[in-house]
């Protein structure tokens, strides 16, 4: 699997590798109370991968583990926790029938329960197309799933379904290229699908309760993997996918504005913060930071400032004085926000998939092998604080943090790194 995985490393798998960014969260709101922070609701959390817990393990290794579980079946997809219950996603047969929601309890990994489906439209299995990577949603009503059968379902925290939609028998067959990879985004009022096929593209709002459309906006075809990003206001879904950087009404739908003619942006999803759009990809050209709040059709004169490097699966991260990069050969960098001067580079012992977490004083870059190195999160350099390694059979695609806790999802592995406060930080 790790020699196919290297040696098709242009290969899109995961959408679990995105970045939403800087939306005031639950999370947050728990963390400014003086409460535990005990949920990871979507991808990258609350948008931002960076964690508000009060306590996260610094140094691990296989004999310091809490607990190993395993899904039904294989996945990518990043779990979500909502008060001690994991949620997670995976795909089962050779041509993708079986679909799997499980819920883990956070404390022991013991499986609560698990949930069949089949799927609306099948796919191959094989080492060239996604599986399972769509990322699911969690509110304190319901679980929400998404697969590249275009099988849209919405679950209770007990497992029982309250609506399905078939995505592929509603607009048109989702198959093709290397499966599907784009996570669901939660707005204020609902859940957000993006689907980026070679023969037509959308992004759809749809209510939380009822499943029922509520609006949906055509786009440019072409293939892509990422997931939209809502801004830091809640207002604005941002898209970067396929040649295209797009904001949309995040009520209505409408498109305010566009940047066209990029080439690579096809897997990391795009950063926003207050005044920038950070955006990641393959090609070296579409690495680059567009100032906010232009509108119509956007030129040169929009682009802050361009990277001058590619990226691989993971997204722009952006904490405290560092826009964090890191390339498909495992270097990372730190860009200064206002400007994109590099400030540093540090090779990492592998490549990462995942996006790089913020907790506190550090930044953890999860490889793709089971190496983990926490680097110091400053700007003045690259400062290792700590290497940790894992045994794991697939990668590494993504990871979810709460207090006392780092699951990581690694195939047909879910894995929790720190069960009390040994080695965490305070």
């Amino acid at each position: 699997m790790r020699t196919i995985v290297r040696r098709r490393r242009k290969v899109v798998w995961s959408c679990a590798l995105a970045v939403l960014v800087q939306l005031p969260s639950l999370a947050q709101e728990a963390a400014d109370a003086g409460e535990g922070v005990t949920r990871w609701p979507g991808f990258r959390g609350d948008g931002t991968n960076i964690s508000q817990a009060d306590r996260l393990p610094v140094s691990w290794s296989d004999e310091t583990v809490a607990w190993r579980s395993a899904t039904p079946a294989f996945g990518q997809s990043t779990p979500v926790i909502w008060d001690g219950m994991v949620f997670v996603t995976s795909i089962e047969g050779a041509m993708k029938e079986r679909l799997w929601v499980s819920s883990l309890d956070l404390r022991d990994g013991r499986e609560r329960w698990r949930r069949a489906f089949d799927a609306a439209e099948r796919h191959e299995f094989n080492d060239y197309v996604s599986k399972a990577a769509p990322t699911p949603a969690v509110d304190e009503h319901r679980v929400y799933t998404f697969f590249a059968s275009g099988d849209l379902i919405a679950l209770g925290h007990d497992g029982e379904v309250h609506w399905r939609r078939d995505l592929a028998g509603d607009h048109g067959s989702v198959g093709g290229n290397h499966g599907v990879g784009n996570s669901l985004l939660l707005t204020q009022r609902a859940v957000v699908v993006l689907l980026t096929r070679r023969t037509y593209s959308y992004l759809m709002a749809v209510d939380p309760g009822t499943g029922d459309t509520l609006w949906r906006t055509e786009r440019e075809p072409g293939v892509a993997w990422s997931t939209p990003a809502l801004s830091p206001d809640g207002t604005e879904i941002v898209v970067s996918a396929s040649g295209r950087i797009e904001g949309f009404d995040a009520e209505s739908g409408q498109r305010r504005w566009h940047f066209a003619g990029l080439s690579g942006n096809h897997v990391p999803s795009p950063t926003v913060t207050d005044e920038l759009v950070v955006v990641g990809g393959l090609a070296v050209e579409a690495n680059l930071a567009i100032r906010r709040g232009g509108r119509g059709e956007l030129d040169d004169a929009a682009v802050a400032w361009r990277a001058g490097g590619g990226s691989n699966f993971g997204s722009p991260f952006a904490y405290g004085e560092c826009i964090y990069w890191v390339n498909p050969a495992g270097a990372a960098r730190c860009l200064t926000p206002g400007t994109g001067e590099v400030q540093w580079t540090h090779r990492l012992p592998e490549s990462t998939w995942a996006t790089p977490l913020g907790h506190r004083e550090h930044v953890y870059f999860f490889g793709e092998d089971g190496a983990t190195v926490v680097l110091r999160a400053s700007a003045d350099g690259a400062v290792v604080v700590a290497t940790n390694h894992l045994s794991v059979s697939a990668p590494v695609t993504a990871i979810a943090a709460v207090d006392d806790a780092i699951v990581i999802r690694a195939g047909t592995k879910i894995i929790r790194i720190g069960s009390d406060d040994r080695n965490a930080t305070p």
